[in-house]
């Protein structure tokens, strides 16, 4: 479903479980990434949880668009888009937050939330979806699984906020 701010508040991501182990992560070795070793979790306290949902409240004012899969009242997934246009041509928008809650991946919620936010993002004119995408082997996988490729252009704001990230574009 499409949120505003009728639907979802900052306490709407409450109960959204994050948690993800991460084993192996790409990263650039000579001009070409690889996977490498990196272990740790990744997870979110409630504070953190409420800090982006007023994030993505605060882009719903800015007349940006979100999308959530929902299953008994809960949000499972959810993805959000700035809808405001970069790239030497104005071409990119950013998925600027794609998640599904650890109990409910490997479902197809992720996939049927990214054709969302694709449609969204051409019904606002954009030509590309520009990701910002976590390096993690599963998430790689995933977005590849998409079609995702390397971004042509990088976008350095995002590219330096999160220097692991690997960025990436979906040709809408």
């Amino acid at each position: 479903m499409q949120l505003t701010e009728s639907n979802f508040s900052v306490f709407s991501l409450d109960g959204f479980i994050r948690k993800q182990t991460v084993t192996r992560c790409w990263r650039k070795d000579n001009d070409e990434y690889k996977l490498k070793p990196v272990v740790y979790t990744e997870d979110w306290s409630v504070e953190e949880r409420r800090q982006l949902a007023e994030k993505i409240l605060n882009g719903l004012r800015r007349n940006n668009a979100a999308f959530a899969a929902v299953i008994s009242d809960e949000i499972v997934g959810f993805a959000y888009l700035d809808l405001t246009p970069f790239g030497s041509a104005d071409q990119y928008v950013d998925l600027a937050e794609f998640y599904v809650s650890l109990p409910h991946r490997r479902r197809g919620i992720g996939k049927r939330l990214f054709e969302e936010a694709c449609k969204a993002a051409k019904n606002r004119g954009a030509r590309k979806l520009y990701i910002s995408a976590h390096s993690a082997e599963d998430s790689i996988a995933a977005y590849e699984k998409y079609g995702c490729r390397q971004a042509v252009e990088v976008n350095a704001r995002l590219a330096e906020k999160e220097p692991c990230d690997l960025q990436l574009e979906y040709i809408l």
